[in-house]
C-alpha cells in the first residue's frame, strides 16, 4: 500500500476528496475483481462497485473509525452481490454464509473465518471420491500411496484428485485474498 491508510480514513471522513481519489484507486480495482468472480456482467459488476463508493463517499464521516478499509469493502461487496443474487434470481456462492460482526471494524481473524468456510464448503460440493481423497490426505495425513491403496485407486487418480481439489481452493482463497 502506498499510504498510510489510517490517516487516509481520517482525511476522507473530513471531506478530502483528493484522499477519497486515492481510496477510490487504490480499492476500486480490488473490488471490482472480487465482484466479477460472484457476478458474471461486467456492466452489472461496475454499477454496483461504483455505487458501492457513492456509498463510502456518503457515509465519509464514519470512515476515520475503521481499523480495515479492506475488510469493510470486502464486505459490502459481499453484501452487495447477495442483494443482486436475490434480485436477479442468480446463485452468489455465499449467501448462507456466517453472520457479520457487529462493526465493519473486520481484521485478519474474519478473514479467516471467511477464508476456511469458503474452502469448507466448496470441499462439500466437490464429487464425493474426490472428498474422500482431499480429507484423508489433509485430514487424516495419509500418503498417496496409502490412500491409493484404501481406495483401491492408482496413485496417479490420488494426486489428479488432489490437483483438482487445490485448484479449486487457490481460486476461492485468491477471490477473498484481493481484500488482504
Amino acid at each position: 500500500m502506498l499510504f498510510d491508510e489510517e490517516k487516509l480514513l481520517k482525511r476522507i471522513s473530513e471531506g478530502d476528496q483528493t484522499a477519497f481519489r486515492m481510496f477510490f484507486g487504490y480499492y476500486y480495482p480490488k473490488a471490482k475483481t472480487f465482484m466479477l468472480s460472484l457476478i458474471d456482467s461486467e456492466e452489472d459488476v461496475n454499477d454496483l462497485v461504483q455505487n458501492l463508493f457513492v456509498k463510502l463517499w456518503m457515509i465519509r464521516s464514519s470512515l476515520g473509525k475503521l481499523r480495515s478499509a479492506g475488510a469493510y469493502i470486502y464486505k459490502m461487496c459481499r453484501n452487495a452481490a447477495i442483494d443482486y443474487g436475490r434480485t436477479h434470481k442468480v446463485r452468489i456462492p455465499f449467501t448462507d454464509s456466517t453472520e457479520a460482526p457487529e462493526t465493519y471494524a473486520l481484521d485478519e481473524e474474519y478473514f479467516a473465518k471467511e477464508r476456511q468456510l469458503q474452502i469448507d464448503k466448496a470441499v462439500d460440493r466437490m464429487p464425493y471420491k474426490r472428498r474422500e481423497v482431499f480429507l484423508l490426505s489433509r485430514k487424516e495425513g495419509m500418503s498417496n500411496e496409502q490412500i491409493a491403496k484404501d481406495l483401491g485407486i492408482s496413485k496417479k487418480t490420488v494426486e489428479n484428485h488432489i490437483n483438482a481439489v487445490l485448484k479449486e481452493l487457490r481460486k476461492i482463497s485468491s477471490c477473498i485474498a484481493v481484500f488482504l
